[in-house]
C-alpha cells in the first residue's frame, strides 16, 4: 500500500510490502521524530494508492485440479495475496457447479471471493471462464482487506495507540473507518475506498454466436474494464485459423475499444490467448513446423499485432522488453516443463493510457508463477496501482 501527503512544502511517501517497510523522503523542511511517531502539521491528503493484484490461469479442466487439491486456489490466492483470480478452460456446465456432491459452486467463498461464472453450451467439457473477485466492506473479505490499511501513527508504532482509544466502524457504504478522537490528522485512516475496488458491473456477452462456449467475463470497475478471455485455438490442423483471425480477433477487438469509448476508461483483457508473439515467447522459435503450429503461424501473429497497434501494450513485454525464458504453457506430453521448453501463450493487453503517470491505473509488475503445478499453464500476475482518495 502507498500513502502520498503533502505538509506545506514537504512532501513525503510511505511505501509498506508484505516483507519490507521503506520510508522515502523528499524535503526542504525539517520534519519532526519523536520515539514512536511521526508528527505532522497541517497534513493534506494528495493520494492514497494500493495495489491490486490479478491472476490469470487456465487450469485445463477445474474438476481434476480440484479432486486432486480441493484448496490449491485458496491457497495460491491467500500466497499472493490476489484481488482478483481469473480461470480460463475450466470445462464446466452448469450442472456441474450445481453439484453438491463436486462442491465447486462457492469454491472461494470462505476465503472472502465472490465469482462469476460463464460455461459452455455449445459442448460438453470445454472451455470456459470464471472470476473469482475479493468481496469488499464484509465478512471475512472485509478483515483481510484491513491489512492493506494503515494509520500514520500505526505505521511507527503500536505505542502510538496510547494517546486515545481508537473506534472501528463500518458506515453505510462499507467503508472502513478508524478514528482517534485525540488525534484526528495524526490517527486518521486513509483507505482507497471499498467502491473503488468493487465491479459495478458483471458481464459474459460479446455480442457474437460464440457466446455459447463461453470464453468472456468481464468487470467493470470506476477505473477500467477488466475482460478474462479464453481465445479460440486454431487447431491441430488450422481448421479454426480463417475463423480466429478473420472474425473472433476483429469483433473481439471492436468489443473493448466500445467499452473503452462508451465509459470514458482504460480497458484490459488478460487470459490465454494462444499466441507465441514475439521469438523470446517461444523455446524454438525459426523451427520450420513451427510455420503450420497454432498460436505461431504468421497469421496469428499479424492480427495480433493489428490489435496492439490499435492503441494497447503487452503489458508483460511493455515491463521486460527482453526478458527470455518466461512461459506460461509447456507440453505434457511431450515431457518440456523440466527443461523449460515453453511458449508464453498468457497475456495482460491494456489500453495504452494506463502507462501515463497521470493515469488512475498504471500496471506496475507482471510475471509468471512457473513452479505452479496442477496445469499445463501456469497463472500470470499483473500488479496495478490504483490511485484513490478519502
Amino acid at each position: 500500500m502507498y500513502l502520498l501527503f503533502s505538509v506545506d512544502s514537504v512532501d513525503f511517501f510511505i511505501q509498506s510490502h508484505t516483507h519490507t517497510q521503506q520510508l522515502f523522503f523528499f524535503t526542504s523542511t525539517p520534519i519532526i521524530l519523536s520515539s514512536n511517531h511521526m508528527i505532522v502539521l497541517h497534513c493534506i491528503v494528495l493520494h492514497y494508492i494500493t495495489a491490486f493484484k490479478i491472476a490469470s490461469w487456465n487450469v485445463a479442466g477445474l474438476r481434476a485440479l480440484v479432486r486432486k487439491e480441493p484448496n490449491e486456489l485458496a491457497k495460491l490466492c491467500k500466497k499472493y495475496d490476489l484481488d482478483m483470480l481469473c480461470l480460463q478452460e475450466h470445462k464446466l456446465q452448469e450442472i456441474h457447479l450445481e453439484d453438491p456432491k463436486l462442491q465447486l459452486k462457492g469454491l472461494l467463498d470462505e476465503a472472502g471471493y465472490d465469482e462469476h461464472w460463464s460455461c459452455s453450451t455449445a459442448k460438453k467439457g470445454y472451455s470456459g471462464t470464471c472470476i473469482f473477485v475479493k468481496r469488499r466492506g464484509e465478512g471475512k473479505a472485509a478483515a483481510s482487506n484491513k491489512a492493506k490499511q494503515t494509520t500514520i501513527g500505526a505505521y511507527f508504532a503500536a505505542a502510538a495507540s496510547t494517546k486515545g482509544k481508537n473506534a472501528t466502524t463500518l458506515n453505510n457504504n462499507n467503508t472502513e473507518n478508524v478514528h482517534d478522537e485525540d488525534n484526528d490528522t495524526d490517527n486518521a485512516i486513509l483507505p482507497v475506498s471499498s467502491e473503488t475496488l468493487t465491479p459495478t458491473a458483471v458481464g459474459f456477452s460479446v455480442g457474437k454466436e460464440i457466446d455459447n462456449e463461453g470464453r468472456v467475463v468481464f468487470l467493470e470497475f470506476p477505473w477500467a474494464t477488466i475482460a478474462n478471455v479464453y481465445v479460440p485455438n486454431s487447431g491441430q490442423k488450422l481448421e479454426r485459423l480463417n475463423y480466429r483471425t478473420t472474425e473472433w480477433d476483429k469483433f473481439f477487438l471492436k468489443f473493448m475499444q466500445d467499452k473503452q469509448q462508451e465509459r470514458g476508461l482504460p480497458v484490459m483483457w488478460l487470459g490465454d490467448l494462444n499466441i507465441a508473439y514475439q521469438p523470446h515467447d517461444i523455446w524454438n522459435d525459426g523451427a520450420k513446423h513451427l510455420a503450420k503450429q497454432a498460436g505461431v503461424t504468421e497469421q496469428e501473429r499479424a492480427s495480433f499485432t493489428e490489435q496492439l497497434e490499435a492503441g494497447f501494450v503487452d503489458v508483460f513485454r511493455r515491463l521486460h522488453p527482453t526478458a527470455k525464458g518466461n512461459y506460461s504453457y509447456w507440453s505434457q506430453r511431450a515431457g518440456n516443463r523440466e527443461p523449460n521448453k515453453g511458449l508464453r501463450l498468457d497475456y495482460f493487453i491494456a489500453s495504452t493510457e494506463m502507462f501515463a503517470e497521470e493515469s488512475n491505473v498504471i500496471p506496475r509488475d507482471c510475471y509468471m508463477i512457473m513452479d505452479q503445478l496442477g496445469s499445463d499453464h501456469a497463472p500470470v500476475v499483473v500488479e496495478l496501482e490504483i490511485k484513490g482518495s478519502r
